[in-house]
């Protein structure tokens, strides 16, 4: 067929002699879909940003400009670059809701101290050591904690001298709303094996925080202003039932961002502080396979920190290879772990699995490590029990070979007209048809299971279907057999004797 070949630039009726070549990358597009994280978190009015507007981070510094020291976006992002350095951060800044209450609590010293020592109190998992000296009263040692929490920076709360009862110190989280309500106030954490004790002669009386209310009701229309760009996981501190129903909304498979209409995917990860009935009511709530939460119990350390740190080593681990299960060595985080009466046993660990909760464990020296992480989908819309997407790494897989074949197809086929199976396409000729079309979509799975992301590779080629659906629709149904996870290994020691 004269003149079948596409030529791109070249003007098919010139008259002009030479020999004029055109560089076609078509075939030859081998990236990969950038990876990147979204924090969403609160500002405080004193930051830079544009609350409602997603940036990407240049690192702690920047973010306590951006959003505040304190914030609990600064305080994200520091505790995100600690564990992955190399990772493409956002962050999608919130403002607090003028109808919204800060959480507050207190910290009331009693006696006279009887001998000079140090008071180690806690605000979340950050150390406030307060110098206390033989005499002191307790009007001194609480002006002593006011200034011993100055020295300290990016605490997410002011601290105050009581004006009406002596020796109390008020605690007030910066950021309004519940999450403040998660800030736990803490003593001799590390106990005396840690050498942590009170000096002797006093008494310290925690108020916990609380009276937090009322999230930022401006995440809708945040998430909802975020444009095309994919964000792989997006990182926050909210359990809130408004909070993850927007959420949810967000990542809808039929309407949200990983319906075929958007393509952009996304997975919510977020922390749950309660004890084992409170993480299993909670859990039994939620149904979304598109968001993860971890259960913390007592932990210091906020839900927004665990939050942050399982993002991180998530968003390792999906640019080493999704399929990989994210656990042990692979999910080791800078949390301090729950006390040893609040941590989850096994039976209780494989409960909160069942129930929609993520779980860890912590080893002897006190490290945590992520144990597996799932998502909260646990029913199908019939109602049934429905584990299709139980870890989080078949979705964080499913993500990554579906762009992959998106922008395959795309580099293969992007300007090409489509006839029917059977027709004869001369070489060159910018033509294809649905049979075509099937084959690459096997070759690009065959390379897929190279990465180790899919298996199967036979069995996807006789199973897949390519249909000419006519006006130019090539209907594929692709039977995807993702690689799995190890998980257990199991074994009967069948001793003898001799």
């Amino acid at each position: 067929m004269s003149g079948s070949i596409t030529i791109p630039g070249y003007a098919a009726n010139t008259r002009v002699p030479g020999i004029r070549f055109a560089l076609d990358n078509s075939k030859a597009n081998t990236a990969q879909t950038a990876r990147r994280v979204l924090i969403v978190g609160q500002m405080l009015a004193a930051g830079s940003a544009t609350a409602g507007t997603a940036s990407i981070s240049a690192g702690p510094t920047d973010a306590v400009t951006k959003y505040g020291a304190g914030s609990q976006c600064a305080i994200m992002v520091a505790r995100y670059m600690a564990l992955d350095s190399q990772g493409e951060v956002w962050v999608l800044p919130l403002g607090d809701d003028a109808a919204s209450v800060a959480a507050t609590g207190s910290v009331t010293i009693g006696g006279t101290a009887a001998a000079s020592g140090t008071l180690a109190l806690y605000i979340g998992d950050a150390l406030v050591p307060v110098l206390v000296t033989a005499g002191d009263t307790p009007a001194t040692i609480a002006t002593n904690i006011v200034s011993a929490a100055a020295g300290v920076s990016g605490l997410p709360v002011t601290v105050a001298v009581d004006g009406t009862t002596a020796g109390k110190v008020d605690v007030t989280a910066l950021n309004k709303g519940m999450s403040g309500n998660d800030i736990l106030l803490g003593l001799n954490v590390l106990g005396t094996a840690g050498g942590q004790q009170t000096p002797s002669g006093i008494t310290v009386t925690l108020a916990q925080m609380t009276g937090g209310t009322q999230n930022p009701t401006t995440l809708a229309s945040a998430l909802s202003g975020l444009g095309d760009r994919v964000y792989d996981l997006f990182i926050h501190p909210y359990t809130d039932t408004a909070s993850l129903s927007v959420f949810k909304t967000q990542f809808d498979n039929l309407t949200g961002r990983w319906a075929p209409s958007e393509q952009i995917y996304g997975h919510g990860v977020t922390a749950y502080r309660g004890s084992y009935g409170e993480a299993t009511a909670f859990g039994l709530t939620q149904n979304d396979p598109h968001t993860t939460i971890m259960g913390i119990s007592d932990s210091p350390s906020a839900p927004m920190a665990w939050a942050t740190e399982i993002g991180a080593v998530t968003a390792i681990s999906m640019r080493t290879n999704p399929t990989l299960p994210i656990t042990g060595s692979a999910g080791v985080l800078n949390v301090l772990p729950p006390s040893d009466a609040g941590r989850f046993i096994s039976s209780q660990r494989n409960s909160l699995l069942w129930d929609g909760i993520s779980t860890h464990k912590v080893d002897d020296s006190g490290t945590v490590m992520v144990e597996r992480l799932i998502t909260t989908y646990q029913e199908n819309a019939s109602g049934e029990p429905d584990d299709s997407y139980l870890d989080i790494e078949t979705l964080l897989t499913a993500e990554i070979c579906l762009q992959d074949m998106q922008t395959y197809l795309s580099s293969q086929f992007g300007g090409y007209g489509l006839v029917a199976d059977g027709t004869v396409i001369p070489a060159g000729a910018k033509f294809t048809t649905a049979q075509l079309i099937g084959k690459s979509v096997v070759a690009r799975y065959r390379w897929q299971g190279q990465q180790l992301w899919v298996q199967n590779a036979d069995t996807f080629a006789q199973n897949l279907v390519a249909q000419n659906a006519g006006n130019g629709q090539v209907s594929l149904l692709m039977p995807y057999d993702f690689a799995n996870q190890l998980w257990q290994i199991a074994g009967n020691c069948q001793f003898v004797k001799s």
